[in-house]
């Protein structure tokens, strides 16, 4: 997640904000990067199998403004983060931009030893906090990570603090996993676990039809979850304190999913027809966008929460780190590509045409995609001064601890490997209680039938907060 260099730029001047109009100039350079490395794996980089390389350019798009609004704005140096698999480029195009990942790699997705097309902690070249590569693993990997730093915090005073982000997709809570990890009374207390969901309202090859905010709402709120939903960017926020607003609102926190999809590929004069739709409230839609002109009403209904720098902003700073968090971001899949907003665009490329239009909007060459941003620029000095935030000091090394070799015990007659092992554990933690600190055992509402009972015991039960002995 941090970079143990610093950036690229080398122009320093005093810390500068980043601003939302700044935050927008990186995303845009972030969703190009990570457009890029999929589209030179795919179409540049010679292959002699002729097989499709893949990658996930429509669901990289929909996440890049969470991303870089988390790291350029939010992410101290103690967080970490785990980033849902799909969204693997835009870790990389963030790394990159930060100085912690060479050029020479961006041209390798899915080559033998380049990047991990899922976020590896051993395979990646560069800073990756949680593998993640199956679903549902990487979103409820930092609730173990949470609990693994405070016992160890508690243990050997050497785990540091901050957040656990976990990034997931809305499809990725249909895995039975994550709601048992949501649910475990024992997360209760955990006020650094912050997940941040991308409400794309798309799976693998269709629009999601029942998925609704409320409902996830409602879950997250029963396990005792703080919940912050972003819905609307600043252009909807405005257009619903004009007369019709509040119908404007209702039409499109009701419209099914299906229908608001479909919006996303309509003209400009379509987007016009259809957004009042036959129901209550037409008129007064009608009404409201009649002194519009026609880009703007296309250009509203696009400006989710989940791609405004300010809305995401107020997001981070209402986490109370009193108990664990949802922010439900509403997004579109293949935000600002060709391909936004297409049911089908979960795996699908952009064409050579696509790409290099595309390229000309942004005003990027195409046959040298890897820019970063000039030295001495605004751009390239919040670079510089993020790198050198979310850069970590070393890890101590671990305590010189002799591991014994033999237990001095002289097994008698025959016993279950299960029974030898919880008497090792006992003998471990009478000749060595500093190497017993750093076992851990799980279940202990099964320990006496793992005959760790005795163990449990000795040992005692943790908890990531104090209780009542």
């Amino acid at each position: 997640m941090s970079p143990s260099t610093p950036g690229p730029a080398t122009a320093e001047s005093a810390p500068l904000e980043a601003t939302a109009h700044h935050l927008d100039e990186i995303a845009e350079r972030v969703l190009w990067l990570s457009t890029s490395i999929i589209h030179h794996a795919n179409r540049v980089r010679p292959n002699t199998s002729g097989l499709k390389v893949g990658g996930h350019q429509a669901s990289c798009a929909s996440m890049v403004s969470i991303m870089t609004s988390l790291w350029f704005d939010q992410l101290r140096s103690g967080d970490r983060v785990s980033v849902k698999p799909h969204a693997s480029p835009v870790l990389h195009s963030l790394n990159y931009l930060l100085g912690d990942l060479e050029e020479k790699y961006l041209t390798t997705l899915r080559e033998y030893g380049g990047l991990q097309s899922y976020p590896s902690r051993s395979k990646d070249p560069e800073t990756v906090d949680y593998s993640t590569g199956s679903v549902g693993i990487g979103a409820t990997a930092p609730i173990w990570g949470a609990m693994a730093s405070r016992y160890v915090q508690t243990s050997t005073g050497h785990a540091g603090s901050g957040r656990q982000y976990s990034l997931v997709g809305d499809a990725e809570l249909d895995e039975g996993a994550v709601w048992e990890a949501i649910l475990d009374p024992g997360i209760a207390d955990l006020g650094e676990v912050v997940w941040i969901v991308d409400m794309n309202r798309q799976s693998l090859d269709r629009v999601v039809p029942n998925i609704a905010a409320g409902r996830l709402e409602a879950m997250f709120g029963a396990a005792g979850w703080q919940v912050i939903t972003v819905t609307f960017g600043a252009l909807l926020e405005s257009l619903f304190t004009r007369p019709g607003g509040s119908a404007l609102r209702t039409r499109i926190l009701e419209m099914p999913n299906a229908e608001y999809q479909r919006l996303l590929r309509c003209s400009p004069s379509e987007v016009r027809d259809r957004l009042p739709g036959d129901g209550t409230g037409h008129d007064e839609i009608a009404g409201l966008i009649a002194d519009l002109d026609d880009d703007t009403p296309a250009a509203a209904i696009r400006n989710l929460g989940g791609h405004d720098m300010s809305a995401l902003t107020e997001a981070y700073r209402r986490i109370d780190d009193t108990r664990p968090t949802v922010i439900i971001a509403y997004t579109i899949k293949g935000f600002g590509l060709p391909t936004e907003g297409h049911p089908q665009n979960h795996s699908s490329l952009l064409s050579v045409d696509e790409y290099e239009t595309f390229a000309a909007e942004l005003g990027q060459d195409p046959a040298a995609p890897w820019s970063r941003f000039d030295d001495g620029s605004e751009l390239a000095s919040l670079c510089n001064a993020t790198a050198r935030r979310l850069r970590r000091d070393p890890v101590p090394a671990r305590a010189d601890l002799t591991i014994p070799s033999d237990s001095g015990r002289t097994p008698k007659g025959t016993s279950s490997t299960q029974a030898g092992l919880g008497r090792v554990l006992l003998d471990l933690n009478r000749s060595a209680p500093d190497i017993a600190r750093r076992v851990v055992t799980v279940s202990p509402d099964v320990s006496s039938t793992t005959n760790l009972a005795g163990w449990v015991n000795k040992v005692g039960v943790w908890s990531a907060a104090e209780r009542h002995n």
